[in-house]
């Protein structure tokens, strides 16, 4: 069978699926964006334009009920833009779970928000998402503020964050260059020792865990939606934090733009500042953060989800990070 046909089914399927909402003669067209998860783009004239999600089999159903409950806190916040609250079936469910031909599906309906991706080489648009992960930050510590919903382990914990993955196995798996080999299994072992004072000592709260451009929708210079909160948790702030920081000021294969930085930094802290204590461990954080990015792309390797290079060209993100960090005075923020 063609990959068109198999397209052609499925859209049949959704079309069907979506009388859990009542829709009728929709449109369905995919929309050929996604790692993880497939969705397709639903128009229907008397209702709108919406956002079809199935959710993948390695997504818990659980951590799909809690980011569920996440969006419809947010909803109730007043932000300053929109996040992609689950549109409710006629029997008030926002997942639907049915099992098609022997395999289980299961889907959501969100509202689609327009807008385009902010773009990392724009400073007003770096500003603008900053300032709105301020403002995310300042609403999403109001969510589960004693950690009893949050399904997904810290990203900073190394050795729990993919079941797949041993930390200190990913250079062997990796098969990366003896040199290579050698700088990250010591930041490994380093880093290892070293994230349970950070969970000790700095802010904790309930975070977004993927805020990258194509998550950050703009119009005229201001963001106007946040998108895709499936790998959301309880978590350091400061991790969410240079996670953003890393992917809005490092052009591709370079190492971080004080402009950028700059940018980034004055935008966030219009809602946020930074403790003392967030700033001191901003370095190791940012580090952690990487590691923790290498760690997880490599289960993912193994899932065959990402290709063997995009997880070596992480590595050497890493240790150019490390570079820089070595020849920076001063805090990078």
């Amino acid at each position: 069978m063609t990959n068109s046909k198999k397209l052609q089914l499925l859209e049949q399927d959704i079309i069907e699926i979506l009388l859990y909402w009542s829709i009728s003669n929709p449109t369905v067209k995919p929309t050929n964006q996604g790692t993880v998860n497939t969705t397709f783009f639903v128009e229907v004239p008397s209702l709108g334009k919406f956002v079809f999600k199935i959710y993948s089999d390695t997504t818990a159903t659980a951590q799909i009920h809690y980011e569920h409950a996440l969006l419809q806190h947010l909803q109730s916040c007043n932000l300053s833009f929109a996040v992609p609250v689950p549109v409710p079936t006629n029997s008030g469910e926002t997942l639907v779970t049915i099992n098609k031909d022997g395999k289980i599906l299961r889907a959501a309906l969100l509202p689609l928000i327009l807008g385009q991706p902010a773009e990392r080489d724009n400073l007003i648009h770096i500003g603008a998402a900053s300032q709105a992960l301020g403002e995310l930050h300042k609403h999403l510590a109001e969510f589960d503020t004693d950690a009893q919903k949050s399904q997904l382990p810290n990203w900073g914990n190394l050795e729990n964050i993919h079941p797949l993955v041993a930390p200190l196995d990913v250079p062997r798996i990796l098969e990366l260059e003896y040199s290579q080999q050698e700088r990250i299994t010591k930041s490994l072992i380093e880093l290892i020792e070293m994230a349970p004072s950070l969970y000790k000592t700095l802010p904790l709260q309930t975070t977004h865990a993927d805020y990258l451009c194509p998550n950050v929708l703009v119009n005229e210079n201001q963001v106007v939606g946040v998108l895709d909160f499936e790998f959301a948790t309880y978590d350091l702030r400061l991790l969410d934090y240079v996670a953003a920081l890393d992917h809005f000021t490092r052009p591709s294969k370079q190492i971080p733009n004080k402009e950028r930085i700059k940018a980034f930094s004055t935008g966030y802290a219009k809602h946020i500042s930074l403790s003392q204590s967030e700033i001191d461990k901003l370095t190791l954080a940012w580090r952690l953060q990487q590691a923790s990015c290498i760690v997880y792309w490599t289960g993912w390797l193994l899932e065959k989800k990402v290709t063997h290079q995009s997880v070596v060209d992480g590595v050497i993100k890493m240790l150019q990070l490390e570079d820089w960090f070595g020849n920076t005075t001063g805090a990078p923020y």
